[in-house]
């Protein structure tokens, strides 16, 4: 569960990242058309270009927090694998204890059974010597 909200977050912030991306895009095209013009306005220029750095800082966050993010998760990944080698190993010692105590128990029932066996055939031979 946990790690299925960590990959919504990674696309959520992913999309975001596309988001900035086609942002500085349009600046660079909006940066071009002036460039363009015949008459130079320095001030729109100057706008262009502080909007421009202020777009590529807010990529380069993105960019640490989809890193992040998919550091998390692998982490995660990681996490759930290791428990699930635990969970079978646990589940392989389960199945070994339950098949070694059906063979204790068949063996005690075999022991039983024999000593029922020898009983009665002892009892037989006191039986015949004691009438014969």
């Amino acid at each position: 569960m946990e790690l299925a909200e960590m990959e919504m977050a990674y696309a959520r912030e992913h999309r975001r990242l596309g988001e900035l991306v086609g942002m500085e895009r349009r600046g660079y095209s909006e940066l071009r058309r002036e460039h363009a013009r015949e008459k130079l306005d320095l001030g729109v220029i100057n706008a262009c270009f502080a909007d421009l750095q202020a777009i590529q800082e807010k990529i380069e966050r993105q960019a640490q927090v989809l890193q992040d993010l998919a550091e998390r998760a692998r982490r995660k990944r990681d996490e759930l694998i290791e428990i699930a080698k635990e969970k079978k190993a646990l589940e392989k010692l389960k199945e070994k204890h339950e098949r070694e105590l059906a063979e204790a128990l068949a063996r005690a029932e075999n022991k039983v059974l024999q000593d029922i066996a020898t009983s009665q055939f002892h009892r037989r031979v006191a039986a015949e010597s004691q009438s014969g």
